[in-house]
Parts: structure tokens; sequence; C-alpha cells
């Protein structure tokens, strides 16, 4: 924004902006009111040259890379972590095990003495083969991974956050050059 000099009777000079217009400002030197122009009246004064105590914050080579790596932390944590919470959603959790087992037992109870020791043998001397893990109980160990991965990957994505903030807190203040 350009800073503007006008001047008053006692030949001191107030810094005014475009957003002044219309305003009255009181001189700190001989204290005589003075209305500050209209917009195209004050384009035309002399412009204020940029102060050398102008600064500015900046970033230096450290500062930048920080600000990076805890972005790419920041996009890999969130993503990942949507990814495996997704996963996590599309698992099917129904517990048929025990529908599985009253059904066996109501197909047990309506056979005949007979027909029920025949299938026992028949069973014993095959075996049972191995246990296996029912679908559900796979499903939940799944489950219960992919939670623990999304929440590591949010710590990962909050320690990217954590660096975003320290990088941007400790920007420096540099002198900015004037511009002509």
């Amino acid at each position: 924004m350009a800073i503007y000099l006008l001047p008053c009777k006692c030949g001191s000079q107030f810094s005014i902006a475009t957003f002044d217009a219309g305003k009255t400002l009181e001189c700190a030197d001989c204290g005589a009111e003075t209305v500050v122009p209209n917009l195209r009246e004050i384009r035309e004064l002399p412009q204020a040259g940029e102060s050398s105590n102008t600064k500015e914050l900046a970033w230096d080579k450290h500062n930048g890379l920080l600000f990076a790596f805890g972005s790419i932390l920041l996009a890999l944590g969130v993503g990942l972590a949507g990814f495996h919470f997704y996963q996590a959603s599309q698992l099917d959790l129904t517990d048929e095990t025990n529908e599985q087992i009253i059904y066996g037992n109501i197909v047990i109870d309506q056979m005949d003495p007979l027909g029920a020791i025949k299938q026992w043998r028949l069973v014993r001397g095959m075996g049972l083969g191995e246990q296996q893990i029912a679908t559900f109980q796979q499903n939940e160990r799944r489950y219960k991974k992919l939670h623990l991965y999304a929440y590591i990957e949010i710590g990962v994505a909050a320690l990217g956050l954590l660096l975003i903030a320290v990088a941007s807190l400790a920007r420096k203040q540099v002198h900015v050059p004037s511009q002509s």
C-alpha cells in the first residue's frame, strides 16, 4: 500500500494512505487541524520512501525444509489413515458362530439316535480336521490391525503439523529493501 506525505501549514508532514481520504488530522507539532484531500488529490502528493526499519518475516533454508518435511508427513499420515479407516469399514464383522452352533444343535436334535451315531463315527473316522478360525475372528483381528495402523498414521500427521507450526513460528525478521 502506498504511503503519501501530506504537508502541514507549519512545515511538518503527515504520512497518510488512500483510506485516510476525508479525515481530519491534528498536527503533533503545531496542533493545527488538517483535512486530508480526496483520493485524486492524495495520489498527486509525493510518496513517502520506505523506511529502513521495515521488517518482514522470511523463510530460511532450514525452516523451508522443516516446513516441507512436515507437509509431507501431514499429507501421508492423513491419506494413509483415511485409507486404513476405509478398509476397516469395509470388513464384515457379523458373528455367525453362535448361529451356526444353534443350527447344528437343531439338526442333531432332529436326528434319530442311529443316524447321530453313524454321523459321529463318520466324523471320528475322518477326524475333525484343522480347527479353522471363524471368518468373524479373522475380520475382527484385521479390523483391529487396520485401526492400529490408522492411529499410528494420525500420530505421524500430528507430528507433521507440529513441524509445520515450528517452521512457521521460527521464521526470522529481515530488513526489506525499499521498492522504487
